[in-house]
């Protein structure tokens, strides 16, 4: 008796070989002429030859079975859902933490893509390291990552996490002090891990629009602040920069927009005082990204 996957593929083969499959139904038409059991038998099994004989010349050569039923869980959705990560932070109740620029940005991020693409945008979703549902997420979002206090057991969740495909993406932390703080972070969770710039000849800045400039995106109080000074955290803070970590076979795991904004970018898209160039540069980076993650 045939597999269920076994009659997928010949039905699937027979359909894109219509000259073979007229061919037999023509054998098959005289057989019945001749009223022959027998006949009508060879004609299926002419069939059957054909298909198999025919098939190690597809896609299959060299890819090991696998079963007809997926041991894993269903993804629920084909929809790409942003995921905000929830952590721990070193100062409960401080302005700076996991809920900063939330739901507006994660909110505003999702219509703005339903609206501007054709990706199908689910709803926003707060993710818990310890929920399981994180491994749906292709991206992971981390807001003031500075502000980190990663246990064992969330930094083993973490790689787990980005050695089964995952990506994640630290935004909104300024100077020299909340770069190192968050490197402390990283490396509990990818001991020594090798942290290198990249500039905007990378694919990343050019997976759904190009980027020909890293622009220094700044919060809502500054940007509307026209005397002030327009980065944080002092001269260290003043340049906009884009860090990666990648596995062993050179994928992005961990990306690190540092001495930008784009939250804020994005939770002040409907402001009409706020600079509609940064949330729009926030828009296309934001979206590069999620195009990335999801194709790498």
């Amino acid at each position: 008796m045939l597999s269920l996957s076994l009659l997928i593929r010949f039905e699937r083969f027979t359909k894109r070989n219509q000259s073979a499959a007229s061919q037999v139904l023509d054998l098959s038409k005289v057989c019945l002429k001749m009223r022959s059991r027998l006949a009508l038998r060879i004609a299926v099994i002419l069939q059957l030859t054909w298909f198999l004989a025919a098939a190690p010349l597809g896609t299959d050569v060299g890819v090991r079975a696998v079963p007809d039923k997926s041991t894993a869980t269903p993804i629920r959705s084909s929809r790409f859902n942003f995921g905000r990560l929830r952590y721990r932070g070193g100062v409960p109740g401080y302005i700076k933490n996991w809920y900063t620029d939330y739901p507006n940005m994660d909110t505003h991020l999702s219509r703005l893509m339903q609206r501007l693409t054709n990706i199908d945008v689910g709803d926003p979703a707060v993710v818990d390291l310890a929920d399981p549902g994180i491994f749906n997420y292709p991206l992971i979002y981390t807001v003031e990552p500075e502000q980190m206090v990663l246990s064992q057991g969330d930094a083993e969740i973490l790689r787990e996490y980005l050695a089964r495909g995952g990506m994640w993406f630290a935004d909104d932390f300024h100077g020299d002090d909340e770069f190192d703080q968050f490197v402390a972070q990283i490396n509990r969770v990818i001991p020594h891990a090798k942290i290198v710039e990249l500039d905007t000849t990378h694919p990343l800045f050019h997976a759904a629009y190009d980027i020909d400039t890293i622009v220094q995106v700044t919060n809502d109080a500054i940007a509307k602040c026209l005397e002030c000074d327009q980065w944080e955290n002092g001269p260290s803070g003043k340049i906009p920069k884009v860090f990666a970590v990648h596995d062993d076979r050179g994928r992005i795991i961990i990306l690190m927009a540092w001495n930008t904004d784009l939250g804020d970018g994005l939770e002040w898209a409907d402001d009409p005082a706020y600079p509609a160039y940064y949330s729009t540069y926030a828009f296309k980076f934001v979206t590069n990204l999620i195009v990335y993650s999801m194709t790498h």
